[in-house]
């Protein structure tokens, strides 16, 4: 295999090892060293079966689009080179190459999921809704995974650490603070199912208590709101829509004229 760096994409080539960068805006960010140990020796025994996927740099170095846990099983093996499919690819292009890569191939957990879709929005300033007709996803479907983003950092860690569901994590959404380092820690301590543990979050909150959820992106809801206002128009009801948009605010006045009634007899 060639060791010559090509700059046309589609190419497979030898990269040096040293010339491979990662991706600021990778998807994985938690890595399991259980995992990573498997992989070094199966890639000890047989070698990296599969390539890697680069884009070239501007300063001549290659940027990792995806196979971060080879790379990583590789620099420990002290491997110089590392097969790769070199593609060409832009910044935005490269976190959906690698995220669909990631859905598809290597599973994300649903952390890492939702840390992409927040990247793809302050990055590249591109709304949940376009971010969810790019991937084939309901952008409710996305709403629900960045959601998740409320929980600490640190107590995503431990939630994966003991490869806890995402219907605990959105158990944990109904708490804060040290309410929800409680019920985590009792989930973790006692193994308790997560029948057990909504029972227990329910005790914690008094039975009734509701938590409040935020969003970032109305986005979605306005988009909602628009279709459902040409819904009406497609289905023959009069209904006259004012939307009126200003720098702080959207703002909707809609006015649905009641049916006629019928004559009885």
């Amino acid at each position: 295999m060639n060791k010559t760096r090509l700059k046309s994409g589609g190419q497979i080539l030898l990269v040096p090892v040293r010339s491979i960068v990662e991706n600021p805006l990778r998807a994985r960010v938690y890595y399991n060293d259980n995992r990573i140990d498997e992989l070094i020796r199966s890639v000890a025994a047989s070698g990296i079966v599969e390539p890697l996927t680069v884009c070239a740099a501007s300063n001549g170095d290659y940027i990792l689009i995806s196979g971060e846990r080879r790379l990583r099983a590789a620099i420990a093996l002290n491997y110089d080179f590392v097969p790769c499919v070199l593609i060409e690819s832009d910044a935005e292009s490269s976190v959906f190459t690698n995220l669909s890569t990631h859905l598809t191939h290597d599973p994300l957990s649903f952390f890492e999921i939702a840390m992409c879709y927040e990247k793809l929005r302050d990055y590249f300033g591109l709304t949940y809704e376009e971010t969810a007709f790019r991937l084939g996803v309901n952008p409710a479907e996305i709403l629900e995974k960045v959601r998740l983003l409320q929980i600490p950092p640190k107590l995503r860690k431990e939630i994966l650490e003991h490869s806890l569901s995402e219907n605990y994590a959105k158990l944990l959404l109904r708490h804060r603070g040290e309410e929800q380092e409680r019920l985590l820690n009792e989930i973790v301590t006692e193994h308790l199912s997560l029948r057990e543990a909504r029972k227990r979050s329910a005790e914690l909150r008094g039975g009734n208590a509701k938590i409040r959820t935020f969003y970032k992106d109305v986005t979605v809801f306005i988009n909602s709101l628009d279709r459902i206002c040409d819904s009406m128009h497609t289905g023959g009801i009069n209904a006259e829509v004012q939307k009126t948009e200003t720098a702080e605010s959207v703002e909707y006045s809609i006015r649905i004229p009641k049916p006629a009634e019928q004559p009885i007899g």
